[in-house]
């Protein structure tokens, strides 16, 4: 496990260093790239379900990419208009939309992937995606430290 992780923080800290050259989505590209394949491997998927698990995960990473841009958005237009008050109603209904749809997407993902995985292999999926999305957080923030910088790239 040791290994793993070594290994993992080498390839994100290669991938930082060369943050510069490559833009926003490819950065995120490599990221889902690496993702999906120690995701795959974890699971231990025959080719034919990793083509059908990859397919399906990739377009379920791009729905909640654009609803999580959407709730961000939202949380920022509430946090400039906290003061004024007009138009917070609206601005919490969307949010709590957002929230909702988000919520919605992962139950029907789930659904869908067990069609194809058993349910221990959706637990560690679960699993897997909460523990790399932290390590993913841990990294981002030793990078800033170190760099003084706000982030590596733009959100």
């Amino acid at each position: 496990m040791k290994n793993y992780y070594k290994i993992f923080i080498l390839i994100i800290s290669a991938l930082f260093s060369l943050n510069a050259a490559y833009s926003q989505d490819d950065f995120r590209e490599k990221l889902q790239e690496i993702k999906l394949e120690k995701l795959t491997k974890k699971l231990e998927l025959d080719e034919t379900t990793k083509a059908v698990f990859t397919e399906k995960y990739k377009a379920f990473a791009v729905e909640m990419r654009e609803l999580n841009k959407k709730r961000a958005s939202a949380y920022k237009k509430m946090t400039d208009n906290i003061e004024s008050t007009s138009g917070l109603d609206s601005i919490v209904n969307s949010l709590l939309e957002y929230e909702q749809q988000i919520n919605d997407k992962r139950e029907s993902f789930v659904a869908d992937m067990k069609t194809i995985l058993t349910a221990q292999q959706i637990a560690k999926m679960i699993i897997f995606e909460r523990k790399f999305n932290n390590e993913i957080k841990k990294l981002l923030k030793q990078y800033q430290k170190n760099n003084n910088k706000e982030k590596p790239f733009k959100e």
